[in-house]
């Protein structure tokens, strides 16, 4: 990696620890696009790089908030589901990994953009859409898997005896969350804040905490895994968290000045911001008939190099 390269992923890394402390997100779906425009490295790499790197301004935002233990049971409960998503979705990123998907570009760098594009897409535009079904009097209504009444049944995070949800929907929604966060390299924040407020009716302020809770252990648990493929660049990840502690300490002092409609409009808009980069991406690899991208990452499997 020249120096450069590594100047870009330093301001980068930054920037999005600013954006994780705000909102409660590990940033890596904004992260994973803009390394995958400027670095030339296996998206594989850059999928490991960036969940490792994610430890980092996650526990910088929970060191900065109040994190109490009502806010803890939540992301305890989900531990199981997470772990088995996240072994899921790694398997599958490794699978692809080395096969040809067309226009020179690898099955996996394409199936890691198209997954980014439909899940941005999708969620960037509910929430601004919602948002603005709110600010003209007219919000949604929330909770909807509140009404899934498998039991055992627990309290969400602010909610009291009143506001209590399945834990078996809670777990399987775990699933999902880590499977994309093994697959597409995101912590889980980018589902999880939204994810919490609509379907559980967790209050924002709590969803974003909560948010945080888990983006650390989906970001632990797929450190561990795609270390063991040999897919975390450890040069990459030192660039990052230069300024991603950093951006994250001062995000979370500004997040919690904003309101939850506001907040959710802005995070909106950000990830609407990210989908065009995602755009950006799959037109420059159709446009570029080459040969899988090449590169060189410091393993932490066994010290190796992978080539």
């Amino acid at each position: 990696m020249t120096w450069i390269q590594a100047a870009i992923a330093v301001v980068a890394g930054g920037g999005v620890g600013f954006l994780a402390g705000v909102f409660g997100i590990g940033g890596a779906f904004l992260l994973v696009p803009v390394l995958q425009l400027t670095l030339t490295l296996p998206v594989q790499h850059i999928v490991g790089s960036v969940v490792c790197y994610i430890l980092g301004p996650a526990t910088a935002a929970l060191l900065a908030r109040d994190v109490r233990a009502d806010d803890l049971r939540l992301p305890l409960t989900t531990a199981g589901g997470l772990l088995v998503g996240v072994s899921l979705g790694t398997r599958l990123l490794h699978e692809l990994k080395g096969t040809a998907g067309g226009h020179g570009a690898s099955s996996a760098e394409l199936a890691v953009s198209v997954g980014y594009l439909l899940t941005l897409s999708l969620v960037g535009g509910f929430l601004v859409w919602e948002s603005r079904r709110t600010a003209a009097g007219r919000p949604l209504s929330r909770g909807y898997l509140q009404r899934w009444r498998l039991p055992p049944s627990m309290p969400l995070p602010g909610g009291g005896e009143a506001g209590r949800v399945s834990v078996p929907v809670v777990c399987w929604f775990a699933v999902g969350v880590g499977v994309l966060g093994g697959f597409l390299g995101i912590s889980g924040g980018l589902v999880l804040m939204p994810g919490l407020v609509y379907l559980f009716g967790v209050k924002t302020q709590k969803a974003v905490v909560a948010s945080l809770v888990i983006a650390w252990l989906v970001a632990f648990q797929g450190t561990i895994a795609h270390g063991w493929y040999g897919n975390v660049d450890l040069l990459l990840v030192a660039c990052l968290l230069v300024g991603g502690t950093v951006g994250a300490r001062i995000g979370s002092a500004v997040g919690q000045r904003w309101k939850g409609a506001k907040l959710r409009e802005r995070f909106g808009w950000l990830v609407v911001f990210a989908a065009l980069l995602v755009v950006v991406k799959l037109a420059v690899l159709q446009r570029s008939p080459r040969s899988p991208r090449s590169g060189k990452a410091v393993s932490v499997r066994m010290g190796t190099t992978v080539p």
